[in-house]
């Protein structure tokens, strides 16, 4: 907000170029235009809350998760010392704040997100590979969100052996870099997708020359094969049940297989063979045998041991979600399992695109701290290094333009200090203690 902090005063058509200083370097003013123009959503005429501001919002929203609304708004728009956005210092009304995200809606949010992936992969997709291949994992969660009719109705709520469940929620599948914990793309849908059908819909959106790595969930040959198509690998593990002719083998437990493609899928698509040939590994870990298929058939440039150690980058997925889930917005199970604020289901939406943009600045800004240090990004505090930006995009809107480029540096620093120890190896069973509660089951009308 280097506006804010040299000219704080001057109210009259500068708050379309509102930005959050602490990530204007890398969230450029002209992608936010771009952003609104090409979805149709500019602002027509002056507002107390113009369609760039609101973007802004929505991204502060998702930085000061654990604030409300207004309180979030409050702290764009007001700095104590320096002035405030508004005439006599009088924050808009919570109304005129729905308004503004009505008119701005998801679309500028979804187009920033790709045009935000976009700039990483230009900028850090050398730090994502490994031996040429994009490393990317997809996977999907769900969250919570708040429990209103609209939402009940359209995103849908899950079964549960006690009744009715207590909160709606929304599927959500994202496509991670597994070196540095980008994300590079999202889909959400309603509760009532499947993980695959959303697979399908983000499948066009992986980048050629990727290795993707999946669960035993996405084992569809559709899927797989469209995947092969485009110019990109997979590494999955499959049931041990699963049937494949072996043809080769090529070292202890790597073999080449011949695998039945469904008759279903060969009558949609006649042009494939009847079989396809895949790479089978199986490995004993702890006790335990893994089974994979890959589409990496060179075995010298791609070694089994190599590929399992790997498919084990996989988990750096589910410690994204961890990030976003309990650090970012603060969703403990039970004290605050709702992700959202949002009561309607187009403000969810578009408040999850903010959230992933929210994600990936954050990130964004530990990459470049890392490598000031020479740390690896992963070696530094997610919780630690939010803190921290929360605290700077403060000091930042209330200081001269003069003193932004030192205050960003000594942020830059104070981040690369936040080194984690070397995590330990560990293994945990899937196992919950959760206390069910003694209280009465409250009974909700039907949507």
């Amino acid at each position: 907000m280097s506006i804010v902090g040299s000219c704080f005063q001057k109210i009259d058509g500068w708050l379309g170029s509102f930005s959050i200083e602490v990530f204007a370097d890398i969230l450029k003013r002209e992608w936010i235009d771009e952003a609104l123009t090409q979805t149709g959503r500019q602002s027509q005429r002056e507002r107390k809350l113009p369609a760039a501001f609101t973007v802004w919002l929505l991204i502060a929203m998702s930085v000061f998760r654990r604030l409300s609304i207004r309180n979030v708004l409050h702290r764009l728009g007001n700095v104590l010392g320096a002035g405030s956005l508004w005439p006599e210092g009088e924050d808009p009304a919570s109304s005129s704040s729905v308004e503004a995200r009505d008119r701005v809606g998801a679309a500028p949010l979804r187009w920033l997100a790709r045009r935000l992936s976009e700039w990483i992969l230009a900028t850090h997709g050398e730090a994502m590979k490994w031996k040429g291949l994009l490393l990317l994992a997809l996977d999907g969660t769900t969250l919570k969100v708040p429990d209103s009719d609209e939402n009940r109705d359209r995103i849908g709520l899950p079964g549960s052996s006690r009744g009715r469940a207590a909160f709606p929620q929304m599927r959500a599948l994202f496509l991670v870099s597994t070196q540095l914990h980008f994300i590079l793309q999202a889909a959400f849908a309603p509760y009532g997708w499947g993980e695959m059908a959303l697979a399908m819909h983000l499948l066009p959106a992986i980048p050629a020359g990727t290795l993707l790595l999946l669960d035993r969930g996405f084992i569809s040959w559709k899927f797989l094969l469209r995947l092969r198509d485009g110019q990109s690998h997979f590494l999955i593990r499959v049931r041990r049940g699963m049937k494949a002719k072996r043809l080769q083998r090529w070292g202890p437990g790597d073999h080449l297989v011949k695998v039945r493609i469904p008759r279903q899928l060969r009558q949609q698509r006649p042009e494939l063979s009847r079989d396809v040939l895949v790479r089978e590994i199986v490995v004993r870990i702890h006790g335990t045998w893994f089974r994979f298929f890959t589409s990496l058939l060179d075995a010298s440039a791609y070694p089994a041991v190599e590929l399992v150690q790997r498919y084990r980058d996989r988990w750096e997925e589910e410690l994204m979600l961890d990030e976003i889930k309990t650090h970012q917005c603060g969703a403990a199970t039970v004290n605050r399992p709702v992700i959202f604020r949002c009561q309607t289901p187009n403000r969810v939406l578009q408040e999850a695109h903010g959230l992933v943009i929210a994600y990936n600045l954050v990130r964004a800004v530990m990459a470049k701290a890392a490598g000031r240090r020479h740390v690896p990004p992963l070696r530094l505090s997610f919780t630690d290094s939010l803190e921290r930006i929360r605290d700077a995009a403060l000091l930042m809107a209330a200081a001269p333009t003069r003193d932004l480029p030192r205050i960003y540096d000594d942020l830059l620093d104070a981040i690369a200090r936040c080194v984690l120890p070397e995590r330990r190896e560990r293994r945990l069973p899937r196992e919950v203690c959760i206390k069910m509660s003694k209280f009465p089951l409250k009974h909700k009308p039907a949507a």
